[in-house]
């Protein structure tokens, strides 16, 4: 049975390895940047269910969450050659826009005040797993969004 696993991408940096992350992904299995499975790749049993989940359009979609305070990275990300591959229902922005200006309490306070649309994204992409393995998490340890809102993640999970 399929272990899923679900990645969390938060801030800055967080996104920003996520995306490098995914790029890799879609290589060694053989998925397009839009998240066609390539011909090479029908054969073999790789375990691209871990990590994706094929949409009814048979599309490869990642298990991912992308989250941050301000939008810039994510932006280049929904603009960018990949634009296609994720679940824009994944993605989260604060609409304020001004993100946590390298400032853990201001990344994790602010991420408080979003913490019900995180959690309901977070138990979406959850219950849409048959038998899940567990999270990772991208995110800095230090600077603002990632580092405070990433630990306002890691307590909301270890709290819930």
């Amino acid at each position: 049975m399929p272990r899923e696993i679900i990645t969390l991408q938060v801030g800055q940096c967080g996104n920003q390895i996520g995306m490098e992350f995914w790029k890799q992904l879609c290589l060694e299995h053989g998925i397009s940047k839009d998240g066609i499975l390539e011909d090479f790749a029908t054969q073999g049993g790789d375990r691209k269910d871990v990590f994706f989940y094929q949409a009814d359009d048979q599309h490869y979609i990642p298990r991912a969450l992308l989250m941050d305070l301000e939008p810039r990275v994510i932006n280049g990300i929904q603009t960018g050659e990949y634009r296609n591959l994720y679940n824009h229902e994944n993605i989260f922005t604060s609409k304020e826009g001004g993100g946590a200006g390298n400032n853990w309490a201001s990344g994790y306070h602010q991420g408080k005040n979003f913490e019900e649309d995180l959690m309901d994204m977070i138990d979406r992409e959850a219950d849409g797993s048959d038998s899940l393995e567990g999270f990772v998490l991208c995110h800095s340890i230090a600077g603002g969004t990632g580092s405070g809102f990433g630990l306002l993640l890691t307590y909301l999970g270890a709290k819930g």
